[in-house]
């Protein structure tokens, strides 16, 4: 029996769309997330840099939620 390749073609304006409908938090989230990553990963700081900038970048991530309630008010 001869293998089949299924080809799946994604329009991009509905992938756009898809990210415009995520929440907002949602998307800050998860730059947080990865900006929590790149510090720990950057070899050119000193650990007293990566301790100072991750435990802030680690602080603005847990007030997402915040930050945007407030904003609804």
């Amino acid at each position: 029996m001869q293998s089949a390749k299924k080809l799946v073609l994604v329009d991009e304006l509905d992938r756009e769309y898809k990210r415009l409908q995520r929440p907002a938090v949602a998307v800050a989230k998860t730059d947080h997330s990865l900006r929590l990553s790149d510090t720990l990963r950057n070899g050119s700081l000193s650990n007293d840099r990566k301790v100072r900038e991750y435990v802030a970048e680690l602080h603005r991530y847990l007030n997402i939620d915040k930050k945007h309630q407030m904003s609804k008010r």
